[in-house]
């Protein structure tokens, strides 16, 4: 390999590096914008097609061995698997997310010299397969390079084509500031068009508060430690936390405990809580928390991971996407109990038993549960009926990571996409109360017990992303790619004979 292979390819993997600058916590975007060029600027001058795949590889490496780094605390600190271990099982997860960069190279070099406007053709191969990494095999929707676009002028095609439509105007504009070969003033009138339509679009009122008065909502924050959270001496300990604290709030309409708040099954903690659950009645508050619920109908117990409402109105959620390897372990049967990381606590989780609605019918709450608030159709099929949209989580996972503020970063992005606002409760941070335009109104310190008390304003109505959801941006990035390539038909047809 010689020293100017070398040097691009060191290029690539520090252009996808920078690309979790532009995101939370650092919000650098322009990052996003050099990152999208150095990569153009790589894979037009690749001379061929195997070095254009490696420079796809290199560049999907920065961006998930930073963006993903949290995946490596993980195992380390709480799963006790060996660094060395932990570190290539990581790089496995690493190269295996970087292979639909690969592919996006690959792609891009074979079709580049066939289409006239190898930009469009980039920003469709873009989006297509971001896409495609948020379905295929449940899917792994993080870190889209469009989440550097919130809080920027942009925010207002969010309600409109969501996050995905975002990254659009995001890659293009980093192809038009650095990467395409047309004239200055050109490039000028698009990026200036693209980013003033986003400003004008950011002042239309899809949806509209509810005629019900502003809720008053408690988020918990119990910041238990995660090594001792399943060990029975905790159970009575967080209990008491949580019914204490919920006692002192009853004033408040809606009280929300985190993911899983107290470790053990709902059945076995429900008549503790049946004194609670009177007292939220008479007051009318509306209590939720995380829960672990079973079923024993079958010949042996399913266990999902729940959201369970009581006091004000009873209510269930069951968690409709799954964390492999930490709520269940894909080929179980091969790998259960080869190392402590694949016997996590609650790591056979099931997928709900039928179809999942709102959570509660008199607040209209959208529930979510971790992981899966990073899902944009997910979330947006429910939060079409919903008045607000609750999320919990316990992101102790990954301690002072970069997790818990790209988790809370998606949060807001649903809140503006459905332009309801977001509750979202955790164990140990960040806890937080969202506005319908993705701002955060009121927010619990990092890894300390704490409460907060807001005003939240219920909203009601639906965004064109709600009824449109991913398609009209799918069929955009399909129509970036097909207009202006050239096609030779004369395959398909036999000659003419000339008379």
């Amino acid at each position: 390999m010689n020293f100017h292979l070398t040097a691009n390819l060191a290029l690539s993997l520090a252009a996808g590096a920078l690309v979790p600058l532009a995101l939370a916590p650092s919000n650098l975007w322009p990052c996003a914008l050099i990152s999208i060029a150095l990569f153009w600027r790589n894979l037009k001058q690749s001379p061929n097609l195997k070095q254009a795949i490696t420079h796809g590889l290199a560049y999907g490496l920065g961006y998930f061995g930073v963006g993903v780094s949290w995946v490596f605390v993980s195992m380390v600190n709480h799963s006790d698997t060996h660094w060395l271990l932990a570190l290539f099982l990581s790089l496995l997860f690493c190269i295996g997310l970087s292979l639909f960069y690969a592919a996006f190279a690959g792609l891009f070099h074979h079709f580049k010299t066939l289409h006239r406007f190898p930009t469009l053709l980039f920003a469709g191969l873009w989006i297509s397969l971001d896409l495609l990494r948020g379905w295929l095999l449940t899917g792994f929707p993080w870190l889209y390079i469009g989440y550097g676009g919130l809080g920027t002028v942009l925010d207002g095609y969010a309600p409109i084509v969501g996050v995905h439509g975002i990254s659009l105007v995001v890659v293009l504009s980093g192809l038009l500031v650095f990467g395409a070969r047309i004239k200055l003033h050109f490039r000028a009138a698009i990026i200036v068009s693209l980013w003033v339509v986003g400003y004008c679009l950011s002042f239309i009122s899809w949806t509209h508060p509810s005629p019900k008065k502003p809720i008053t909502v408690t988020l918990l924050q119990g910041n238990v430690k995660l090594e001792e959270k399943w060990l029975p001496r905790s159970l009575a300990p967080t209990l008491r936390y949580y019914m204490s604290q919920s006692y002192l709030h009853l004033e408040s309409d809606l009280i929300v405990w985190p993911e899983t708040a107290i470790a053990t099954y709902w059945d076995h903690v429900a008549p503790a809580l049946s004194s609670l659950n009177d007292a939220a009645k008479m007051q009318n508050t509306q209590i939720i928390s995380g829960t672990v619920l079973r079923k024993n109908d079958h010949p042996e117990a399913h266990y999902y991971n729940g959201l369970i409402g009581f006091g004000a109105e009873q209510g269930q959620y069951y968690k409709q996407r799954l964390v492999p390897f930490g709520e269940y372990i894909p080929l179980e049967s091969w790998l259960r109990g080869t190392i402590n990381f694949f016997n996590l606590p609650m790591s056979a989780f099931k997928l709900p038993p039928h179809a999942q609605g709102l959570l509660t019918q008199s607040l209209s709450i959208a529930g979510n549960i971790c992981y899966e608030i990073a899902y944009p159709q997910l979330v947006a099929k429910q939060a079409a009926l919903a008045q607000v949209i609750l999320t919990v989580s316990n992101d102790t996972w990954f301690e002072h990571s970069l997790a818990p503020w790209q988790h809370l970063q998606m949060a807001q992005m649903r809140a503006l996409e459905n332009g309801k606002p977001v509750v979202r409760a955790t164990n140990s941070g960040v806890s937080a109360l969202i506005d319908a335009t993705g701002r955060i109104t009121d927010i619990a310190p990092l890894y300390q017990s704490a409460e907060i008390t807001g005003s939240v304003t219920l909203m009601t109505g639906q965004t064109p992303y709600n009824t449109g959801l991913n398609w009209p941006v799918f069929l955009l990035s399909m129509g970036l790619m097909l207009f202006g390539l050239r096609v030779n038909l004369s395959g398909f047809f036999p000659n003419r004979v000339k008379t």
